[in-house]
């Protein structure tokens, strides 16, 4: 573990392992109730943000004349492969007007349920730093204690957040301007299979897919123009968040409760795979409510949960070796770019560059694990 991490001896004796695992779970729930406390006005934005703006660059729909149809909200569709992306049914006159060519109001990808959802968990995250940030000080000496400055720095380390520059790894790990690189180059080695068959595809990622006559300047612009609500709560505000509630504050709670090594790397991540189980009720919700519907969200909760919790091992041990946040967080960043991409489907679209699919997916686990040793 990183000797930034060690716990300070002006705060001995630590927390109990008891205590820590409580409040592991009260900053989990906390993240997680937040999510559906959103629901509330609690959370609602102020008006003047509530106008409509684009929540990706495609252009709304409009009325020969030019007009956005007063049943249609000016909001676009978000995925394709998310059902609140395909037109709604045309309602009748006794029923309330429904929201065509868009999420549906209340859907996770609506702006006002992301706005929402995005104010509480930024809310919830301050909760938990500044429970750990209560704990330490409350392990401080009686002759600092009245003094708020004196916990500030400890916590700042438990959190990895004083360290976000330099890292005391091995003598060994590739330094470049200054930086130790190695710990940022891990995800992406590992996600090179992907990457390559979304080059074959044609894509990349955030920039999307290639466009006739479209240079790379151009794909660019357009990923920044496209760059709306879903990109900012999936690349920006939810990596962040979840990186310090699940990774800085879980594990801060942990070192406090002198967890073993090995708990705090394949323990905790069990909170950041758990956190994610209330998505099997928004599929559950979204197909139907039905017996089929509850049997898909069974299997999407199971299957996220399975690689969150693989994620979770992987970012707590960076997070451990390094004794900051900033490495597993450019990590979760880059793997809710790159999505899960398997082999198999990209094979079946590219038969004749199987070897090379294949390849290029052996090399980055390959490349992977030499990075990890070297840690």
């Amino acid at each position: 573990m990183n000797s930034s991490l060690s716990v300070p001896a002006s705060l001995l004796p630590s927390i109990s392992s008891n205590t820590a695992h409580i409040l592991s779970f009260l900053f989990t729930t906390s993240y997680v109730g937040s999510i559906y406390l959103a629901q509330t006005r609690l959370f609602t934005p102020s008006s003047s943000s509530r106008s409509p703006s684009r929540t990706s660059s495609s252009t709304t729909t409009t009325t020969p004349n030019g007009s956005v149809p007063s049943s249609q909200p000016g909001i676009p569709p978000i995925l394709a492969s998310d059902k609140d992306a395909f037109p709604q049914p045309t309602p009748s006159p006794s029923t309330e007007p429904s929201n065509t060519g868009g999420p549906k109001l209340g859907s996770r990808d609506h702006p006002l349920t992301i706005r929402r959802r995005m104010n509480a968990v930024i809310c919830a995250t301050s909760l938990s730093i500044s429970g750990v940030y209560y704990v330490v000080k409350s392990l401080s000496p009686a002759s600092t204690s009245n003094s708020w400055q004196s916990a500030v720095r400890p916590t700042m380390s438990l959190l990895g957040l004083s360290t976000l520059n330099s890292f005391a790894l091995s003598p060994s790990s590739i330094i470049v301007g200054g930086w130790r690189v190695l710990p940022y180059m891990l995800a992406p080695s590992l996600l090179i299979g992907p990457l390559f068959a979304m080059y074959l595809d044609g894509e990349l990622p955030v920039l999307g897919g290639r466009r006739y006559g479209e240079g790379i300047w151009k794909r660019i612009k357009r990923g920044w123009r496209e760059f709306g609500l879903v990109e900012i709560r999936n690349f920006i505000v939810g990596p962040i968040t979840e990186e310090l509630v699940f990774r800085s504050t879980i594990l801060a709670v942990s070192i406090l409760g002198r967890l073993p090594f090995k708990s705090m790397v394949f323990g905790t991540p069990m909170w950041f795979g758990i956190a994610h189980a209330h998505h099997a009720l928004e599929v559950y919700r979204k197909n139907g409510s039905t017996k089929s519907a509850a049997v898909q969200a069974l299997l999407a909760c199971l299957f996220q949960l399975t690689y969150t919790t693989l994620f979770g091992w992987f970012a707590s041990y960076l997070f451990l070796r390094t004794g900051s946040v900033l490495p597993p967080l450019t990590a979760h960043i880059y793997c809710n770019m790159m999505g899960i991409y398997l082999p198999g489907s990209a094979i079946q679209r590219h038969p004749k560059q199987a070897r090379g699919i294949w390849g290029s997916y052996f090399a980055g686990i390959a490349v992977f694990v030499w990075g990890l040793k070297r840690l």
